[in-house]
């Protein structure tokens, strides 16, 4: 082989070796994540509570979740505790503030839960709807989200809906009491 041809394979496979290792370099080299999509900030907001279910929320047509409390108790008791929870608070005007906006679960839970907001809802009077909830046995009290600003079902709140009392419902037959 002539010196000429033998220098051209010699800079092919240089030539060679130099893409095939730019090549690794650049799988093996994390590519930055693009910057995130600035969110649009969640403000307090006002409107009148509108109940589907007791764990399904509206307020001013947004979807909420209440901080601090959740639904329990058995599926059983899901429709009598609707009723009452619809008696009692359907069409209330509330102001409902955002989670990191000085909520009781601040720093406890996410701003969102799917697509609800979880909020704080106070009536017009201030009275933290929550709290009433908790305290009538509607819903109970989380205080690994909100410590003990809400009763609890374990602390003894029993769900006693007036309305089982009132009406003699059927189905009211197995509520607790």
């Amino acid at each position: 082989m002539s010196f000429n041809k033998l220098s051209f394979l010699a800079l092919l496979a240089l030539a060679f070796a130099v893409g095939f290792f730019a090549i690794i370099v650049e799988k093996g080299t994390p590519r930055r994540p693009p910057p995130p999509k600035p969110q649009a900030a969640i403000e307090p907001f006002d409107g009148k509570l509108f109940i589907q279910a007791v764990d399904d929320l509206r307020v001013g047509n947004r979807k909420i979740v209440l901080c601090g409390v959740a639904f329990t108790k058995p599926q059983s008791l899901r429709a009598i505790v609707t009723d009452a929870a619809r008696r009692d608070y359907q069409g209330l005007a509330l102001t409902c503030r955002p989670v990191g906006m000085g909520t009781p679960c601040d720093g406890n839970v996410a701003s969102k839960f799917g697509d609800a907001i979880v909020v704080q809802c106070l009536t017009s009077d201030g009275a933290d709807l929550a709290a009433k909830l908790a305290e009538n046995g509607i819903l109970c009290g989380q205080p690994a989200q909100a410590g003990s600003t809400y009763k609890s079902c374990l602390s003894g709140s029993q769900f006693t809906p007036t309305a089982c009392h009132k009406t003699k419902d059927r189905m009211c037959d197995n509520a607790p009491r």
